[in-house]
């Protein structure tokens, strides 16, 4: 049921290159051009074929010549990797997503690949558990398709189921309850722009994941209501005119999955074998993924030889798929199928496939450290750049902080030189002052005195005597007046002493 939802993205944007929906809302009025419609449908028909190396030559054909943007290549490059279980080679890919420029996007198609090929991306990394990393990438992808005005990104019932699950499993159990119910709200809004067939399974799908969630927690409780809302989904799909016997198939069965693990956590084992019973009778059951991935169920029951009757078909559903014997496909299939023929008692089976893993096991990690060098390399690559970014940022702080700091030191000289000046004119101010004071008042108390005498009845005064007098008077009095017009404008005193000096 993996590979189904896989598959989403591309037939949805299968439905938007080949049914007309033309602008972007990000560029209204841009629309696709005929070219890239065509190179779309190649690349969708070539991916369909499931023939991996097909399709990768005609995507990278139809990228050499022009015909598809860098983002619709990984986009349809990664579809034909995570089909056939490369999810490493994707990861190559994805971590060029970080290289994109969302406003460079062109059409409506090209930003629903963005969207999608993230999408993937942090489903990818979830399920490798990098719970962080996802949660770090999320955010980041939010904030790219905000400055474009996009604000759906988290909102998005995919996105918002994924974001609480790595919180729910990294301990953020109440963040991740508020991420769940946004994924109930999208949920919501989906159904209210459109109920096809392929809506109701994708949010089936994604009330799904979030039961599984929290059942793989231990919180059943929280469970429960998002298996009934499940039925409720199922119970509304199934009643319609327009109902897809495919996708109403494919929702009992996982809802039927979903309520066995839920009933046998609990310990409601006859509830359990009901709702496994009535896994095993839909179609999809019978789907070789399928039969493989429900080991899990026959494996928590002890059912062993079930368990190792199911794995009997591995080999020939990984080479179908196209799954190379890697690490990761030996920690997710051959060692569980090695522990199920032992626990049946099997140990001819057993040694079988102990002996494959032994034999896969020096290729399968020389062709992992070559992929983690290709991922290190990546990583470096937008870590050099995010490290460049911030050194620039830094530099620019620091000249900054530096130009400050040169401003306030002027700004500190130039309110001293203006203290000490005003304090040198002051002082200079105050000595004129006082010089003035003392030259007006000397003269002020020869007229004085000498007024005084003047004013006695009888002074004993003859003429040679009061000439003297007058004269020390008048020559106060121009002292005064000397002194009063230096006070008044100096420049005028100046030349007035000039002349005195001439005359």
């Amino acid at each position: 049921m993996k590979k189904l939802f896989i598959l989403i993205p591309l037939f949805l944007l299968a439905i938007l290159v080949l049914t007309g929906c033309k602008t972007s809302p990000k560029h209204p009025g841009i629309t696709t051009e005929d070219l890239r419609t065509h190179a779309d449908s190649i690349a969708l028909d070539a991916t369909d074929t499931r023939d991996l190396h097909h399709a990768l030559a005609v995507i990278d054909s139809l990228e050499n010549k022009g015909e598809l943007s860098k983002i619709r290549t990984i986009f349809f490059r990664t579809i034909a990797y995570n089909v056939h279980g490369e999810y490493r080679a994707s990861m190559d890919l994805y971590y060029q997503l970080a290289d994109i420029d969302v406003n460079s996007l062109d059409d409506q198609a090209d930003y629903e690949c963005y969207f999608y090929s993230y999408k993937d991306y942090l489903r990818l990394l979830c399920e490798m558990k990098r719970y962080d990393e996802a949660l770090r990438e999320a955010y980041a992808v939010d904030k790219k398709m905000k400055s474009v005005g996009d604000e759906s990104f988290t909102l998005h019932h995919d996105i918002a189921e994924i974001i609480g699950e790595c919180q729910l499993y990294l301990g953020q159990t109440d963040e991740a309850a508020r991420n769940f119910q946004k994924s109930l709200k999208g949920v919501h809004d989906k159904l209210n722009v459109s109920q096809k067939p392929l809506d109701f399974r994708e949010c089936q799908h994604t009330m799904k994941s979030v039961a599984m969630a929290y059942i793989n927690a231990g919180a059943y409780r929280q469970a429960l209501p998002w298996i009934e809302r499940q039925d409720s989904l199922y119970t509304i799909a199934s009643n319609r005119s327009n109902r897809d016997t495919v996708y109403i198939d494919e929702m009992k069965a996982d809802i039927s999955y979903c309520k066995a693990l839920y009933e046998h956590a609990r310990g409601g084992l006859r509830a359990a074998e009901i709702a496994y019973r009535d896994y095993l009778s839909t179609y999809t059951s019978k789907n070789l993924e399928n039969i493989i991935n429900s080991t899990e169920y026959l494996m928590l029951t002890r059912r062993y030889n079930e368990a190792a009757d199911n794995y009997m078909m591995l080999q020939r559903f990984m080479q179908e798929s196209g799954y190379e014997v890697d690490l990761e496909n030996i920690g997710r299939y051959l060692l569980p199928k090695y522990r199920a023929n032992v626990l049946a008692g099997r140990k001819d089976s057993a040694l079988s496939v102990a002996s494959q893993i032994a034999e896969a096991y020096d290729s399968a990690l020389i062709r992992q450290k070559a992929s983690d060098a290709r991922l290190m390399a990546a990583v470096h690559d937008t870590e050099g750049k995010e490290r460049l970014i911030a050194e620039q940022k830094t530099q620019l702080s620091q000249q900054q902080l530096v130009g400050t700091a040169v401003v306030l030191v002027l700004l500190v000289f130039i309110f001293v030189e203006y203290t000490l000046r005003r304090r040198k004119a002051y002082m200079k101010l105050n000595e004129v002052n006082r010089q003035l004071s003392e030259e007006v008042r000397g003269s002020l108390n020869v007229i004085s005195g000498f007024s005084q005498v003047l004013s006695n009845p009888n002074p004993d005064l003859d003429w040679d005597d009061l000439r003297a007098i007058s004269k020390q008077i008048q020559e106060n009095c121009d002292r005064i007046g000397h002194t009063i017009d230096k006070t008044l404008d100096p420049k005028a005193s100046e030349k007035s002493k000039e002349t005195t000096v001439k005359h």
